[in-house]
């Protein structure tokens, strides 16, 4: 299915939510939504999704005036603040949840490395508003200069070839990079089938437990390990399969030494045991983990999701989830318009790739979303229009890793045999 029609399905059906009586009772708090008031539960929970980045009197003028149809009303910046105090914000964690659920029980046509969907695990701290409140609700960091600030920590499971960000997490400042990992991964579901799906790591999770979380989940990983890492020191070849001991049983894993540059060698730890895959293919695999990181770059630089609309934490984790989900949106415009892009080149030699420019996607998609999610009848013409301007507005693709990567890993058409390796 083509992604921006999924997305409008996709918009559909938030709204849909958005406006029930069975989201608005499941997360208001306490009976602040139960009778008729002057601001509803569902223009609250629009305007919040409207990317709040000026001042809020400023925002709820510009809202009032162009989306006349919602009959917003005229209030101040502290009745708004009142009201959001009355709404969870895992009502915008369910929006997020939504989103993923439809992508990928309607995309028939995912991104895998070898059959296999790769999912890759990192955290990331936030600057959140240096308030006494938020300090004590998420904690403190300090600098050289042993000056306190307040600061939250933010983990996300990102399917990197497909753009989407399965599950994201804010919580108080230095919560375990593990505990945050088991979290996303249990709660898939059945999102995403766990026996088709590889879980990328970077140097902060391994250890015997998370070894044996993963293999209890059947679910295969690649991960970096420190070369202080005992099983590192045990490794006298670039690829061996080696054995330790935990409680009395005997574990395996596949370990291998993987040169990066002259002077840099990595060792992965993976549970992955096909012959057939080389050190070469799982280096490739895992430079894929470098997807995370772009999306968290986005997620500061171009969303700017540390520009919080609020200084309660109840609006920073408000915002936060609002930010993923309007992440989501730009990255299936994005990859239809990329597509386009790659059709128009078919053919023609360039010096340089081109790709849809995120940050005018992104803008659009601020600049739109109440329309696309209210807005039924225009919805499509309204993707459209973004798609066309999407395709014309190009960025030069600007390979800034440190390693070359193949980019045509993705669509391998050979499939080695992994389905039982654990």
């Amino acid at each position: 299915m083509k992604n921006t029609k999924l997305l409008s399905l996709i918009l559909k059906e938030t709204n849909n939510l958005i406006t029930s009586n069975e989201y608005k009772k499941a997360y208001s708090l306490g009976q602040s939504f139960s009778r008729n008031r002057k601001l509803s539960f569902s223009n609250t929970v629009h305007f919040i999704c409207s990317a709040l980045r000026k001042s809020i009197s400023s925002e709820i003028d510009n809202f009032i005036e162009e989306h006349t149809y919602l009959n917003f009303p005229i209030i101040t910046k502290q009745a708004f603040s009142k009201a959001r105090k009355n709404i969870s914000p895992e009502a915008f964690n369910e929006l997020c949840r939504l989103f993923v659920d439809k992508f990928y029980s309607l995309q028939k046509n995912l991104t895998t490395w070898n059959g296999f969907n790769v999912l890759a695990v990192d955290g990331t701290s936030l600057q959140v508003p240096d308030t006494k409140e938020c300090g004590i609700y998420f904690g403190l960091s300090s600098n050289q200069n042993k000056t306190r600030t307040a600061i939250a920590s933010a983990s996300a499971l990102y399917d990197v070839l497909n753009d989407i960000i399965v599950d994201a997490r804010i919580t108080k400042y230095k919560t375990s990079e593990r505990y945050m990992a088991k979290q996303h991964i249990d709660s898939i579901g059945d999102k995403i089938s766990l026996q088709k799906s590889i879980v990328l790591f970077d140097r902060g999770y391994p250890s015997y437990d998370m070894f044996d979380y993963l293999n209890d989940k059947k679910l295969l990983f690649l991960m970096r390990v420190s070369t202080c890492f005992k099983l590192a020191q045990a490794i006298d070849s670039d690829d061996a399969i080696l054995e330790y001991k935990v409680k009395g049983a005997i574990k395996k894993v596949r370990v291998l030494k993987i040169k990066l540059s002259e002077e840099v060698t990595d060792v992965l730890v993976t549970n992955i045991y096909d012959e057939k895959i080389t050190p070469i293919e799982f280096k490739e695999l895992y430079f894929l983990r470098w997807g995370v990181e772009s999306k968290y770059k986005e997620l500061k630089s171009s969303l700017k999701i540390e520009e919080f609309s609020g200084t309660k934490p109840i609006a920073i984790e408000q915002d936060f989830y609002a930010s993923i989900y309007l992440s989501m949106i730009g990255s299936l415009i994005k990859k239809d318009a990329d597509a386009a892009i790659a059709n128009d080149n078919k053919g023609k030699t360039l010096n340089s790739t081109y790709q849809s420019n995120r940050n005018f996607i992104l803008g659009q998609v601020f600049k739109r979303i109440i329309h696309l999610l209210v807005k039924a009848r225009s919805r499509n013409k309204i993707l459209e229009s973004i798609l066309e301007k999407a395709i014309k507005i190009r960025s030069q693709v600007r390979d800034n890793r440190s390693c070359e990567r193949n980019k045509k890993h993705p669509r391998k058409k050979h499939h080695h045999n992994i389905k039982s390796c654990i």
